[in-house]
């Protein structure tokens, strides 16, 4: 027999099987392109509706927080406010009061020792100013401290509710 008439052969048995094979289930290919091309639209769908959800959870707790946060500045502020009034009205009492008297060079103040009870009555007008200046600069850094605690619990708190949402 006749090579080509062989080969001839074998290339229209190999073409007719590779047409019918691909014509056969390409209707089959389209189908199931379009179930699997359904099937992620729908879940891109449901993830991109939980994603918004959850960015609007976040958003009304990000809120939240900045009102509390604001509360906890105004409050710190009122604090600080009545503390620097307290300084005003101490500063203004200790005016009237006497220098502390000077000892002569080389010796210890005498002050000390007439003092037997610590009242205040006897303190001198600069160690009162010191005072009142140091509980003053006191309250203020407390005011400072009890509102970064109050936000950082605020925070941790939100933390701890939007991962207990997420589990």
């Amino acid at each position: 027999m006749n090579p080509w008439i062989i080969l001839v052969a074998v290339v229209a048995i190999g073409g007719s099987y590779t047409y019918g094979k691909f014509s056969g289930t390409s209707e089959g290919l389209r189908t199931g392109r379009a179930e699997v091309q359904q099937k992620w639209d729908q879940e891109n769908a449901k993830l991109s509706a939980e994603h918004s959800k959850r960015l609007s959870e976040t958003m009304q707790r990000e809120q939240q927080l900045l009102i509390e946060a604001d509360n906890a500045r105004l409050e710190k502020n009122r604090a600080i406010r009545e503390a620097n009034a307290r300084h005003a009205a101490m500063s203004n009492l200790l005016r009237n009061r006497p220098d502390r008297p000077s000892a002569p060079s080389g010796t210890v103040s005498s002050a000390s020792c007439t003092c037997s009870g610590a009242t205040g009555a006897q303190l001198a007008k600069g160690d009162g100013e010191f005072l009142a200046g140091y509980s003053t600069d006191v309250a203020r850094l407390q005011a400072e401290f009890h509102q970064c605690v109050r936000q950082y619990e605020k925070v941790r708190a939100s933390i701890l509710e939007g991962n207990a949402k997420l589990n």
